[in-house]
């Protein structure tokens, strides 16, 4: 099994519940370091996170080990997922996705013998339904909420809202590798007296 993430806490917690459970584990952070543990050790299945440290992305890694070798089963896996998201994971050529967090038992139930299981279809929820549309229309007007907005029919501030409700807080490296806050602009502006 291949894991590739760019935050190597997760890839040792991976490495070790995946271990536990007796499957051989290969890990990578980038795209050059997925293809070439798959040359090396050959994984029937690679699960893939979506973010990784730009300018790389899940998707780019997804689209570089199927063309080395189709027969690997590839889940793209991420904490904040949309149907746009899942979407491009497929088209990029994911044989599912996940959310994160995940047990390693679910993932190798899911693939036996490097087929998919299909699971049991389940109905998403309406507060499901309404972020995958809001997802999408962010995505047909290249992240403008003004635009997606007025296409969804909604005011601005509304939209606004139901995105910090459900999107993840930006994050960027800092100098010495670690994660920290983005401070929207709004926010580091300081009052007039």
């Amino acid at each position: 099994m291949l894991l590739v993430d760019d935050y190597e806490l997760l890839l040792k917690q991976w490495a070790r519940e995946f271990t536990r459970e007796g499957v051989a584990v290969s890990n990578a952070t980038c795209v050059a370091d997925a293809i070439a543990a798959a040359e090396r050790e050959r994984p029937d299945l690679a699960l893939v996170d979506l973010f990784l440290y730009p300018p790389e992305t899940g998707l780019q890694v997804i689209e570089a080990l199927k063309a080395f070798d189709p027969s690997i089963v590839c889940i793209l896996v991420s904490a904040h997922l949309s149907v746009a998201h899942a979407m491009m994971g497929v088209r990029a050529g994911a044989d599912d996705v996940y959310f994160k967090p995940f047990s390693a038992r679910q993932a190798i139930q899911r693939v036996e013998n490097g087929v998919l299981v299909q699971p049991e279809q389940t109905t998403p929820t309406l507060d499901q339904v309404e972020w995958e549309h809001i997802s999408r229309a962010l995505q047909d007007y290249n992240g403008n909420i003004s635009q997606a907005a007025d296409a969804l029919g909604v005011f601005r501030q509304s939209l606004q809202r139901k995105i910090q409700k459900h999107a993840p807080r930006a994050l960027r490296t800092g100098p010495v590798g670690r994660r920290q806050r983005v401070q929207p602009s709004a926010m580091r502006r300081k009052s007039d007296p």
